[in-house]
């Protein structure tokens, strides 16, 4: 865990791209991880939008904010009992991600 201050003013897009560039990662993947600010409840939280500047979410000093993977494993269990397995943005909402899940499964 590593500590680093931004301006309130700063896009969550180039907060971002600043860490990926402190802890060495590959730009390629940049679009695979995000800003996620945690609360205590662990069923809550919510993902920063790259378009927006860190201000727009009100964080407080003290505030946490992980940068993480948005790309993740989500396994679907058919009508038949079967599973599949696809790859879905956490980041995204409910209705993005139920679009999604049924595009990719038929």
């Amino acid at each position: 865990v590593e500590t680093m201050q931004f301006e309130p003013n700063m896009i969550v897009y180039d907060a971002c791209k600043t860490i990926r560039e402190r802890i060495g990662a590959n730009p390629a993947q940049g679009q695979d991880w995000g800003l996620f600010l945690a609360d205590e409840d662990p069923k809550k939280g919510m993902w920063l939008e790259n378009g927006c500047t860190l201000e727009y979410y009100l964080l407080k000093p003290g505030d946490i904010l992980e940068y993480k993977k948005k790309m993740q494993l989500l396994r679907v269990k058919m009508m038949d009992g079967s599973l599949k397995t696809i790859l879905v943005d956490d980041s995204h909402t409910v209705d993005q991600l139920v679009k999604a899940v049924c595009k990719r499964i038929g």
